[in-house]
């Protein structure tokens, strides 16, 4: 894209279009970062994650279960979930750590090509993150809890709106007369609940598309933590219907071959009628894969969207035109003088 002005009018769809044009242009540089901090741990996590091991799968196989001594049986209980919640506290260290460095190291290099209009090497965007390191993980937690207040209040709409729901339906359908009525009325309550959950669901991604925009605050502003939270609802206004989706097709993209795997895995183990402990790691160890490869393309959509939402808000095509500008005179003078110097 030689200018940044066609993101003023950008859809999600474009942002979407435009996060796979980075993808692309950037794959062997993002690549490289997604084999030295995310791959090698994909693969591990999944190794170590007692899910897949024999141990953990007989015991919720009921016959084998009954089997064991009680005391056995709880010993393993705690063996099991010890290891579990383990390996989920390994997990979250790596995404409030070396998540942020990987991240922001792609950001630095798609923002510094796309705005700068300079090559950034992998060396310096890693360098430059880790001297961010506390700031990125601090603004991480801060962005984790900002979810999870999010998550629970929308958790409690979702049960009041279910609990409305039920009895409402419950008390039209109890109504013996007007029966046309009672049909219309269902059927309208049933499209506000349609609704409602699409609603909850552009929310959610309104929320974590906005907020996770603390990673090039921080990276590309050179934000605090506190103040890059800030920065994202200053962001993020009015952005409801560009954010939400993007961030929700964002996420469905990077997840959907993985599921297409595991889904292949469960319908294999269904229809066999045994759980096979090695097809179960050997997919969950592919699917892992595919999402290394693919986790990229969303922090690429990710920052198509920050850059629009800057041109859209701040006029950033136009700051970036007049250094344009600026640098063409800066650069004939220089020519100029060093002509007048000669003759």
């Amino acid at each position: 894209m030689e200018t940044l002005r066609p993101l003023r009018n950008a859809k999600f769809t474009d942002i979407i279009d435009y996060g796979f044009f980075l993808y692309k242009k950037h794959f062997r540089k993002i690549f490289l970062l997604d084999l030295m901090f995310y791959l090698p741990f994909a693969v591990l996590y999944t190794v170590i994650n007692p899910v897949f091991t024999d141990n953990y799968l007989n015991f919720f196989n009921t016959p084998e279960s009954i089997m064991i001594e009680p005391a056995e049986l709880f010993s393993t209980m705690l063996t099991l979930y010890a290891m579990l919640f383990g390996s989920l506290f390994v997990y979250f260290i790596y995404w409030v750590t070396l998540n942020n460095v990987m991240d922001g190291s792609i950001i630095k290099i798609l923002y510094a090509d796309v705005v700068l209009e300079k090559e950034k090497t992998i060396g310096q965007a890693v360098r430059e993150c880790f001297r961010q390191f506390g700031t990125l993980t601090v603004g991480k937690i801060l962005y984790g809890m900002i979810m999870f207040t999010v998550a629970i209040v929308l958790y409690i709409i979702v049960l009041a709106g279910i609990f409305v729901g039920v009895f409402s339906i419950l008390g039209l359908t109890s109504i013996a007369s007007l029966r046309w009525l009672t049909v219309i009325l269902i059927i309208f309550a049933s499209l506000i609940l349609i609704l409602g959950f699409i609603f909850i669901i552009l929310a959610v991604g309104y929320f974590g598309g906005m907020y996770w925009m603390f990673l090039p605050a921080v990276c590309i502003e050179n934000k605090k933590a506190g103040q890059s939270i800030g920065r994202c609802g200053n962001l993020g206004k009015k952005g409801f219907f560009l954010i939400g989706p993007s961030y929700i097709a964002g996420t469905v993209l990077v997840a959907f071959f993985p599921g297409i795997i595991n889904l292949i895995v469960f319908f294999v183990s269904s229809v066999t009628g045994s759980i096979d402990v090695t097809l179960w790691q050997v997919g969950a160890v592919v699917s892992q894969l595919i999402a290394a490869i693919l986790q990229p393309l969303f922090v690429c959509i990710m920052t198509a969207l920050y850059i629009t939402l800057r041109v859209r808000r701040e006029g950033l095509d136009i700051e970036v035109s007049l250094w344009k500008i600026i640098k063409d005179n800066f650069d004939k003078a220089q020519r100029w003088t060093a002509e007048g110097t000669d003759v």
